[in-house]
């Protein structure tokens, strides 16, 4: 079945519209994709439950009550999701407020225009959720992951994201949202926000960050570097005249290794350049060689940097 003629039918189903044979078609098609396809989809089967539930509450709190078999339409969704359509439109009955959710996989990035002309860029194994029209006086999405926020002014309609309990409101700006299962952080690019939860209301600057951590109710609010905060959108690494320790760090955190110098001395040494949407290895070629210096793994995810002239 054709993916438009699955959306088609299930528009129908959730109307009541379908014939009995068009049901039976949906169903059918419904636990063959599934069960198809639900091996290569999920890490495990708490991995399917977890993501199970999680759509199911979305669409659950999305949708009218109805006898209609929505466990089935979420279990739909999160397969065609898992194997590559990450748009999918979730219709609600006649009256209420139409959804769009969009999902992203492991190494996707999908750049998403919303209807006031806002841009949204959503970083890998995120979610993303809102209205296709938004109302004459507010602007809301909810996040699950990490996003980028372009967002158009209008000062009749604050935009707001929820994150779990943080909330960001704004009118016009630019910012970045993180969160997983302990932390969010809400990071200032341009203009102005106002960001609540954990029962404190902070309004950040440019280039002010503030960290709530969920687990212990712990909130830090500090100054950030763009380039470094968006490291993982712009796929760009910027230096200028900036010392290897400074390297050092940004690479840990963009390839998730652990980097270490063979001797204090390296420390302020100096580097110039700009790399592109490379490879780590790349990277440490360049830069070894304009300093003179090799590396070497010395386990999966360990990298020891050093000057060939000393012994080791």
């Amino acid at each position: 079945m054709k993916e438009s003629t699955f959306k088609y039918l299930l528009k129908k189903y959730e109307k009541g519209e379908t014939t009995s044979e068009e049901k039976e078609l949906l169903e059918k098609f419904e636990n063959h994709f599934l069960k198809k396809n639900e091996a290569t989809v999920f890490q495990s089967a708490s991995h399917k439950n977890k993501v199970q539930n999680d759509i199911y509450r979305v669409v659950k709190r999305s949708t009218a009550k109805s006898p209609t078999n929505w466990y089935k339409i979420a279990a739909s969704i999160i397969v065609l999701l898992g194997v590559g359509i990450s748009v999918w439109f979730v219709f609600n009955p006649k009256g209420t407020i139409s959804y769009t959710l969009i999902a992203t996989n492991e190494n996707e990035i999908k750049n998403i225009v919303l209807q006031d002309s806002s841009v949204v860029t959503l970083n890998e194994n995120s979610f993303l959720k809102f209205p296709n029209h938004f109302t004459s006086t507010s602007r809301h999405v909810i996040l699950k992951g990490e996003a980028y926020f372009k967002i158009s002014k209008d000062k009749k309609r604050p935009f707001t994201v929820i994150a779990n309990n943080i909330t960001t409101k704004v009118l016009g700006t630019q910012f970045n949202i993180k969160m997983d299962s302990t932390n969010i952080s809400v990071a200032l690019v341009e203009g102005s926000v106002d960001v609540k939860g954990l029962q404190t209301s902070k309004i950040l600057k440019p280039k002010e960050k503030i960290n709530f951590n969920l687990k212990n109710k712990e909130i830090e609010t500090v100054r950030f570097n763009p380039d470094e905060e968006l490291l993982w959108m712009t796929k760009k690494l910027t230096f200028n005249n900036t010392s290897l320790v400074e390297i050092i760090q940004l690479l840990e955190k963009k390839f998730e290794v652990s980097i270490d110098l063979d001797s204090p001395t390296l420390n302020e040494v100096k580097v110039s350049g700009t790399f592109t949407n490379q490879s780590l290895t790349s990277i440490l070629v360049t830069i070894t060689k304009a300093t003179d210096l090799s590396f070497k793994r010395t386990t999966k995810n360990q990298i020891l940097i050093y000057n060939p002239q000393k012994s080791i």
